[in-house]
């Protein structure tokens, strides 16, 4: 039987060490002036969409439900992302 408060706290755990990570690649000053920020955007981002995923199958307790729900709630996961780095391309 797996102890569903320590998956929670697993979770929880690997949630802070990816914000620390997206945190840190934000705040490096030389990274934004170069051809690297693209990349650090990408990295970002892709932490992001990680990070919703887990708070979508593990918080919100999705990973059950209707496959209608869970891959709504997925969707706009990745796609509010990509229209971030869309909008900071364009602009």
């Amino acid at each position: 039987m797996l102890n569903h408060h320590a998956v929670i706290l697993r979770v929880y755990l690997y949630l802070i060490l990816l914000t620390i990570a997206s945190a840190y690649m934000g705040s490096i000053d030389d990274i934004w002036s170069s051809e690297w920020q693209g990349l650090a955007l990408t990295g970002i981002l892709a932490l992001t969409v990680i990070k919703g995923w887990q708070i979508v199958d593990v918080y919100m307790e999705l990973k059950q439900a209707p496959a209608l729900w869970r891959n709504l709630l997925r969707g706009y996961i990745v796609l509010l992302p990509l229209i971030i780095g869309f909008i900071y391309l364009v602009f």
